[in-house]
């Protein structure tokens, strides 16, 4: 089979740079979309490897034509992975507008407009693969975590529509659900340089759940449970069905992590909980006739 083509947003860190390096090795070729090519690491600077210069606040003009270039650095695009993303941290009533609308303009319009601006590219292929890398709070929202929850939540149902409006096309959407994994995440909004990141503190609210976690944005950062390697060699696994996918559906979610699983299980109990217990409520809404 010829090298796959991976299209990966924030490629130079975290996910991006630890699915990077393991597509490499499997013999694909890399499009590493970053905002500072400068921070690109070594291990990127070789054979297989584009760097492009992206942002994920380019309007659609500047994405479309990004676009026409990305596809002409292999001459396709097979995986289309929208990593990049940033999180804004504070209790809701802690928010502000103007950084609310920048957190959804980054990781929801961001994604979209890089959707939007690949699909055509796709369809002509009549092949490719798009992953949304969403969260475990894209399943659940945290506590001075929601607005990031939010936008993650909003990945879930862009990517489900997304799935069944591209199936025709012979193209195939699927949403990556990481939990809590050892890479910079905890430290964008943990170091004291992350200020910018954190929504400035109401005093009524130390001592209340909402604290408690911002206190363990730090607390937690670099004792994450999960391995990137291992996250991300499982990516990599999903989209070429082999290793632990070898025979097992491409279902739209893939789940990484103990504890997003677990919160997986516990989602799918609780709804059922609800469903069963309220049915006499539901079933008497609708028209009777």
């Amino acid at each position: 089979m010829a090298p796959r083509v991976w299209h990966i947003s924030g490629a130079n860190t975290g996910f991006g740079l630890e699915l990077s390096l393991k597509a490499l090795k499997e013999g694909d070729r890399i499009i590493a979309a970053v905002r500072s090519p400068s921070k690109v690491p070594d291990s990127l600077k070789v054979d297989g490897v584009k760097v492009l210069q992206y942002d994920l606040s380019f309007s659609q003009e500047e994405v479309n034509a990004y676009a026409e270039k990305a596809f002409g650095a292999f001459g396709r695009v097979d995986v289309l992975v929208n990593n990049a993303a940033y999180a804004y941290m504070g209790a809701i009533e802690e928010t502000e507008d103007e950084m609310v609308k920048k957190q959804f303009d980054i990781n929801v319009f961001g994604v979209l407009r890089t959707i939007r601006a690949f699909l055509p590219h796709m369809r002509s292929q009549k092949s490719g693969t798009i992953a949304n890398i969403s969260s475990i709070g894209g399943l659940r929202g945290y506590p001075s975590n929601g607005v990031y929850c939010a936008t993650k939540f909003a990945l879930e149902g862009i990517t489900q529509a997304l799935a069944a409006e591209i199936a025709p096309f012979g193209l195939h959407a699927f949403v990556i659900e990481p939990g809590y994994f050892r890479t910079a995440f905890l430290s964008s909004v943990a170091s004291a340089s992350a200020a910018s990141n954190l929504a400035p503190p109401l005093a009524v609210y130390d001592g209340t759940i909402a604290h408690e976690a911002r206190a363990n944005f730090e607390r937690f950062n670099g004792r994450q449970l999960g391995n990137p390697v291992e996250g991300a060699a499982r990516i990599w696994e999903y989209v070429a069905g082999e290793g632990l996918f070898k025979g097992k559906e491409k279902r739209l979610r893939l789940p990484l992590g103990s504890d997003t699983g677990g919160a997986m299980r516990a989602l799918s109990e609780s709804l059922a909980e609800t469903a069963n217990d309220y049915e006499e409520i539901w079933s008497s809404t609708d028209f009777k006739e």
